[in-house]
């Protein structure tokens, strides 16, 4: 081949390097991993935005991460395994008590969605003296739930005699108290409703009985939220988006397609509880609440002294919630609805 030939190839080459990096450099997006502590309906927003190619649409590359337990899910987030935790603030506290720069920037539960649902014979707050309650993982929402409830209810642990045991998740309680290997448990509102239409009891529906307290939130290390400040804002930027579709009734049939293959449910209309379940528990501007991580503190610290000097202010960072509120993003992607 003449030599003029190949430079002329050379350079055609070269040219047409130079003219793809841009393209190239535009599809590239940034790598995000989210661990997810338990597969409940205030993940949703999470889901849609996944499903729908939210994040894709910000330049995000979101890997959602199902790892059961938040104590868990709490030290893959310190260690760096993972870029963002959807956790419990208790799973969080001791960490951030021992020295952890953790933050927790939106708050995807702003509420408990547990109900103390008894045996049907225990009808009053007296009944469960000396009685069993099941709870999942110890330091986690539904255990701390049921210290709150305990309280609510002027009931306590050593003077009463009530055993806490650690019995699963929803389906497992639900077999304990069927079995009667348990009193009462601490149940979401979906097993709540299964439940009661079989005869048990609720003595505490703590999301009706309004006390403050912040069930799940995502949270990431403070050096993320340092300098990777854009990417944690469009993140905020997807995940709000994601809320603004759950929200839309028009897309009812759609998000409960999503949640029934997150929950691995049957079909749709299996779904239509949880859906519910979702639009009860999600706000429409998610910040973490002040008050209810304080509730949680409060319980955390009863059993880690350490807790005692975190303060709730400090493990919020709603910067890039006040950044989307200040540009009237909420009101753009709700659009009324």
């Amino acid at each position: 081949m003449p030599k003029r030939s190949r430079t002329v190839i050379v350079l055609f080459f070269l040219a047409t390097l130079v003219f793809a990096w841009p393209s190239q450099a535009q599809t590239t997006r940034a790598r995000l991993r989210i661990a997810v502590s338990t597969a409940t309906p205030h993940n949703t927003p999470l889901w849609v935005a996944k499903d729908k190619k939210i994040f894709d649409k910000y330049g995000l590359d979101v890997q959602l991460i199902f790892v059961s337990g938040g104590s868990l899910v709490a030290q893959m987030l310190a260690a760096g395994e993972i870029e963002i935790a959807a956790n419990a603030p208790a799973a969080l506290a001791s960490l951030i008590a021992g020295g952890e720069k953790i933050i927790m920037f939106l708050g995807l539960s702003n509420t408990s969605p547990f109900t103390l649902v008894t045996q049907p014979n225990i009808k009053k707050a007296a009944d469960l003296k000396g009685k069993r309650i099941g709870t999942a993982r110890f330091g986690g929402s539904s255990h701390i739930s049921a210290l709150i409830a305990l309280e609510h209810l002027s009931l306590n642990l050593k003077q009463d005699h009530i055993i806490l045991l650690q019995t699963g998740l929803d389906p497992e309680r639900m077999a304990a108290l069927e079995a009667k290997g348990l009193d009462g448990a601490m149940l979401q509102r979906v097993a709540t409703k299964v439940m009661l239409s079989k005869g048990y009891s609720s003595l505490l529906n703590l999301n009706q009985a309004k006390i403050p307290y912040q069930n799940t939130v995502l949270a990431a290390r403070k050096d993320f939220v340092t300098n990777r400040a854009k990417i944690g804002e469009n993140f905020t930027r997807a995940v709000v988006e994601g809320y603004a579709y759950t929200f839309n009734k028009e897309n009812k049939q759609s998000v409960k397609e999503i949640i029934a293959r997150n929950l691995r449910l049957a079909k749709a209309e299996d779904a239509e509880d949880f859906y519910l379940e979702a639009l009860e528990e999600l706000d429409r501007k998610p910040y973490p609440t002040v008050e209810g991580t304080r509730t949680v503190l409060k319980y955390v610290a009863g059993q880690n002294p350490k807790v005692v000097s975190v303060k709730a202010e400090e493990m919020i960072d709603s910067s890039w919630l006040k950044n989307l509120e200040n540009e009237k993003f909420f009101e753009r992607v709700y659009g009324g609805k």
